[in-house]
């Protein structure tokens, strides 16, 4: 089936978005807003790194790679999921590095696997 949007729209998406989450994850914690809602920075790190795999599985697909694309952006973005924490917890003072942070990313990461893997199955 024939992408939806361009090889290169996708690429610069996953761009935009890499570079909106990277923005994000490392603003200054008090100008956030508060969100009332349970484990919301859990949920919005799981939400994150789901998108983020399945945008960049889109953009870089190419058919007879697609398992070892699959695991190369696996291991990509659990690496800059750490990194991102890393960094929180070592220069800002307004943020600390959570392990709990890491294991949202990594499930959102598996979460966008299987969705790319579902999708790409549908339309073979």
């Amino acid at each position: 089936m024939p992408r939806l949007l361009g090889d290169k729209v996708l690429f610069w998406l996953a761009i935009t978005a890499q570079i909106i989450a990277t923005a994000a994850m490392l603003w200054p914690a008090p100008d956030l807003p508060e969100i009332d809602v349970p484990m919301a920075d859990k949920w919005a790190h799981f939400l994150v790194f789901a998108v983020l795999f399945f945008l960049w599985a889109q953009a870089l697909s190419v058919k007879n790679q697609i398992s070892r694309l699959s695991l190369k952006i696996v291991f990509a973005l659990l690496f800059y999921g750490i990194i991102i924490e890393v960094i929180q917890d070592n220069w800002y003072v307004s943020r600390t590095g959570d392990l709990m942070d890491v294991l949202a990313n990594t499930i959102g990461i598996l979460l966008g696997l299987i969705v790319f893997q579902f999708k790409r199955r549908i339309y073979l």
